[in-house]
């Protein structure tokens, strides 16, 4: 009975350990994933364009981004719409 109450006790704790590890990782985040790379819409603004035209794009918050089409990396090749004064952070209004 000794063993089986050892194993329960530790199947119980390893649940509650990651439940509490899941909790503190979506905390961390705030619940989602961070965009990774530039918005699909950033992209597709520059879909019909060339390197150094202007574009715009609706952004994540509903708003109207204007900048310029620029190739993020040699590698790819894809131009991407740049906002005017560089990407935009979380709490802090444009340049």
């Amino acid at each position: 009975m000794l063993a089986s109450y050892s194993k329960t006790k530790v199947f119980t704790g390893l649940f509650l350990v990651s439940i509490v590890m899941t909790t503190a990782s979506c905390a961390a985040t705030g619940g989602r994933d961070k965009p990774k790379g530039p918005p699909r819409e950033a992209i597709q603004a520059c879909a019909d364009h060339s390197r150094g035209d202007a574009c715009h794009f609706k952004g994540r918050r509903d708003d109207q981004v204007r900048g310029t089409c620029i190739v993020l990396s040699d590698k790819d090749r894809e131009l991407v719409c740049a906002p005017k004064g560089g990407p935009r952070r979380e709490g802090k209004p444009p340049k």
